[in-house]
């Protein structure tokens, strides 16, 4: 099972209908006379909406066609070009009637009964990052991710289904994924994919009845692990607030610098060199400026995590001295 990172995407709901249900009935082709199209398919609360007249068997071009909606007549002409109409709030029931009159003054008639409402798709990787960081964490490739649902199916505005009592069916481009599908299976957690590949994670929710139904689906991608270094500062600690850069001016004759690994799959090896030479393996190093010279030293940090294939470094060229001296590497 691959699930994957993302956003929150809300989408809405269909009522009178399962998925497969839903879309049969819209995409019949010649099996019935009349049949209309909707875009977006599950429309959200106050969402335009537009609705299409399709037929195999007549010839709407040279036919009348009237759409109402609640009653109030919104498109009257010929052809397939359809109308727009606005849903109203969280489950408040939309009629919209599609009437064609034919050249032979036969009539078809079709009606949808429209519920709007909400599903949030909410993607949680699973990553390292230092414990105070503000953001969020990426996909690590491969790491675990946890998947929400949270979704608003109502009867009517007041009136909420609660979200233990509706069917979630989770899928993983078009396979079903059963073992985390049920009733109030609104959660999921699983692994990301490989670095460089997507994987389209879709959540279908029905009411008990399967008189409502909802989808909402992300694709995300695994983000490619850094590492960082910053100043840790022996009286205020670690200043997660500034990256070191590419050089960095000792202000004294010492100074330690944090490691922190981001968006690794788990907690990966870290390993300090100074000009080439091996100083540690701890998330923190001392360097400290002997002598009265002046100088630079080449500070580099790498971070490997082997089970997951991700690897990680950065370098900062650390200055040093007044005159002349040498650079001495401890960890703490």
């Amino acid at each position: 099972m691959r699930p994957l990172f993302g956003l929150i995407l809300a989408l809405a709901l269909f009522s009178g209908m399962a998925p497969g249900a839903a879309r049969a009935q819209l995409d019949i082709g010649g099996a019935a006379p009349l049949t209309v199209t909707l875009n977006p398919y599950y429309p959200r609360p106050y969402q335009v909406v537009q609705i299409y007249p399709q037929s195999t068997l007549i010839d709407l071009s040279a036919s009348t066609v009237t759409i109402t909606v609640n009653g109030t007549k919104v498109f009257e002409g010929s052809g397939t070009a359809g109308a727009e109409f606005q849903m109203g709030a969280s489950g408040e029931k939309t009629t919209v009637v599609t009437s064609v009159k034919d050249p032979t003054g036969q009539t078809y008639s079709i009606t949808r009964v429209i519920r709007p409402a909400e599903v949030s798709l909410v993607v949680e990787p699973v990553s390292t990052v230092h414990p105070f960081y503000k953001g969020m964490p990426q996909v690590a490739s491969q790491g675990r991710v946890r998947l929400v649902a949270l979704a608003d199916l109502r009867t009517s505005p007041g009136a909420r289904l609660p979200n233990s009592s509706l069917v979630y069916n989770w899928r993983l481009g078009d396979q079903l994924l059963t073992d985390v599908s049920g009733i109030g299976k609104s959660t999921i957690t699983a692994d990301a994919p490989v670095r460089y590949r997507n994987a389209p994670i879709t959540v279908t929710v029905t009411s008990p009845d399967s008189t409502l139904v909802g989808e909402a689906s992300t694709t995300v991608s695994p983000t490619d692990p850094v590492v960082r270094i910053y100043r840790n500062d022996p009286l205020l600690g670690p200043d997660f607030d500034n990256v070191v850069s590419t050089s960095f001016s000792m202000p004294d004759t010492e100074a330690t610098f944090r490691s922190v690994a981001y968006f690794f799959a788990v907690p990966p090896t870290l390993a300090w060199t100074v000009n080439g030479s091996t100083a540690g393996a701890d998330k923190d190093i001392t360097v400290r400026a002997t002598g009265n010279g002046k100088g630079t030293a080449q500070l580099r940090l790498s971070a490997s995590e082997r089970s997951h294939f991700q690897n990680a470094e950065t370098r900062t060229a650390v200055e040093f001295g007044a005159t002349g001296g040498f650079l001495g590497i401890f960890g703490l």
